[in-house]
């Protein structure tokens, strides 16, 4: 398991957008090659803001992914694209 790493929190004036900047600043650390995979928990308001960070993790040409932790708590996921295999 890897080391959890505490950024220090943003200030925002609604949870959407403190929610977006966190998912921005997850981009930008795969990005930038400082980690391959990020998950976040906790957030205020994931699934409102799913659909926009989905939008930046592709225009970052990267793979968002939302799943359901313990009791439906959202976990978002940033990390590289999976390469698929054509078959046929």
């Amino acid at each position: 398991m890897d080391p959890i790493t505490r950024l220090p929190a943003t200030r925002s004036s609604s949870p959407l957008e403190r929610d977006l900047a966190e998912i921005d600043t997850a981009i930008e650390l795969v990005i930038t090659g400082v980690a391959t995979r990020i998950r976040l928990v906790g957030l205020l308001r994931p699934d409102g803001v799913a659909p926009i960070g989905l939008a930046h993790a592709q225009a970052a040409g990267l793979e968002f992914e939302v799943q359901r932790g313990h009791q439906g708590a959202a976990i978002l996921t940033v990390g590289p694209r999976a390469h698929r295999q054509r078959v046929g």
